[in-house]
């Protein structure tokens, strides 16, 4: 089997290493403004989808975290060592993790040994998109997979279904350019 049907086959190799493992973006101990609840976030103790920023700081007034929300769904997470510094991002698209870093007290990037995991599950999601026809979330969480090292997905974005119009790849690819640029170095 080669081509496009052949690369679903061989994300199926990685499915074990998806599930098993994988580091999710820490989850607030809340007793505070918000609640998790079935994947989206309330302003605690309503039915009201959370949109803002949450920010905590260290005794000594430096940030020390921040989440921003909209329409329920958490789109960045951030850290900071007590010096300052940023310790850990993390970003999301439609409520899934696409990017996390870290760098250490002197702000020297870290590096991250669940990336491939990260990747392989992102590699995933998008052949299931595709599979129901959805090309344009599909190009992009392959796409996210590919800048994050996965192999597969490199070979995908190569070969990608010929049934994706051009307008379709456009849009996808400007999704996840906008996706990887709030994650440039």
């Amino acid at each position: 089997m080669t081509g496009w049907h052949a690369l679903p086959i061989l994300v199926i190799l990685f499915a074990a290493a998806c599930n098993r493992g994988e580091e999710a973006a820490p989850q607030p101990k809340s007793t505070g403004p918000v609640e998790e609840r079935d994947g989206l976030w309330y302003a605690t103790g309503t039915s009201n989808l959370y949109s803002g920023m949450l920010a905590h700081q260290y005794p000594n007034g430096t940030n020390s975290a921040e989440s921003v929300y909209t329409n329920g769904l958490k789109l960045s997470q951030r850290a900071w060592h007590t010096n300052g510094v940023l310790k850990s991002e993390y970003l999301f698209h439609e409520g899934q993790l696409t990017v996390r870093r870290s760098w250490d007290l002197q702000g020297a990037r870290q590096s991250w040994r669940k990336r491939e995991g990260l990747a392989n599950q992102q590699v995933q999601r998008g052949f299931d998109f595709v599979e129901r026809g959805e090309f344009v979330a599909g190009y992009v969480w392959i796409h996210l997979a590919a800048a994050n090292g996965q192999s597969v997905a490199k070979q995908a974005l190569q070969q990608f279904p010929p049934a994706m119009t051009d307008d379709q790849k456009s849009k996808a690819q400007a999704i996840a350019g906008q996706l990887l640029g709030r994650s440039a170095d």
